[in-house]
């Protein structure tokens, strides 16, 4: 059973939330299935500056391969994908 309560309650498509974490953005996408979790990181992804180092928190099983083609479309570089307890991390470098 995946955890949900980071879902967003608000309407639209929208990360959970995005702070700077020791210099990287994190975007929270947790409890967020496709295409919504997808659509959010590409909004919060738009809003950093080249070359900005960004953790993205996925609870969706499919991410990997999902974040891995987004980020070849996009011309973002991906650098890796960790399972941590409940939750996927995957890093992206803009």
């Amino acid at each position: 059973m995946w955890p949900f309560s980071n879902k967003t309650t608000e309407p639209g498509i929208k990360p959970s939330s995005i702070k700077v974490v020791n210099g990287i953005t994190e975007i929270d996408v947790r409890g967020q299935t496709c295409p919504g979790y997808l659509l959010a990181i590409n909004k919060a992804v738009e809003t950093l500056d080249k070359g900005t180092t960004a953790k993205l928190l996925i609870t969706y099983p499919p991410c990997g391969e999902d974040v891995k083609a987004w980020c070849r479309e996009r011309k973002i570089e991906y650098i890796g994908l960790i399972q941590e307890e409940g939750m996927w991390v995957i890093n992206i470098k803009k």
